[in-house]
């Protein structure tokens, strides 16, 4: 049994983003690294706002760096924190229409903190709107058949596709080109709020 969730407990985050007030679509993404899918998916989705949120350090000033350095897409916010503190602090019920979860960190010794095993999973399902979707990539089994039986079962999403990433497939971040060049098998869940 997942525990509930207390968002009163969580700490607030320093770093705020300013939305635009005409917003259509809002979508977010966790752990998103050095910024490898952030920056193609806000250019290739102009009419779509993306918040990309990394914690470490290193990975976000490698992100800043490039979002500076390149044309930045307007329609692209990085955010320096830990995403659930921001996302529990920062982001209300029925905003978001798509969150990106590629290749989180699968926790072997502690399966407690994947998110679909996570109490704030439900904060996270409960600021999509009806239909808004959650994708999630993976390169290990057991979380992935893991986070397919929550999502269903536990948190009630339905399963919009299941498939394998091709190795012709434009990878979308470092972890999955690493993955996809060496072989292994990348799997790929969304699933959408009812």
């Amino acid at each position: 049994m997942i525990r509930e969730f207390q968002p009163q407990k969580i700490p607030r985050p320093m770093q705020v983003a300013q939305l635009p007030k005409d917003l259509n679509f809002l979508d977010i993404e966790i752990g998103c690294g050095v910024g490898f899918h952030p920056l193609f998916y806000a250019r290739s989705n102009p009419g779509r706002f993306l918040i990309a949120i990394e914690k470490t350090s290193d990975k976000f000033d490698k992100f800043q760096r490039r979002y500076l350095n390149h044309k930045s897409p307007q329609n692209l916010i990085p955010i320096h924190a830990n995403a659930v503190a921001w996302i529990t602090h920062f982001i209300k019920p029925n905003t978001v229409d798509r969150y990106f979860i590629l290749y989180p960190n699968p926790y072997p010794k502690d399966p407690q903190k994947r998110f679909f095993a996570m109490p704030f999973m439900k904060y996270l399902i409960e600021t999509l709107k009806k239909g808004g979707q959650i994708t999630l990539a993976t390169n290990e089994k057991d979380h992935y058949e893991e986070a397919k039986q929550l999502a269903i079962e536990y948190w009630n999403l339905d399963l919009v596709e299941d498939r394998i990433v091709l190795a012709k497939e434009q990878p979308r971040t470092h972890f999955e080109k690493k993955y996809l060049e060496r072989g292994e098998i990348c799997y790929n869940l969304i699933f959408a709020k009812r």
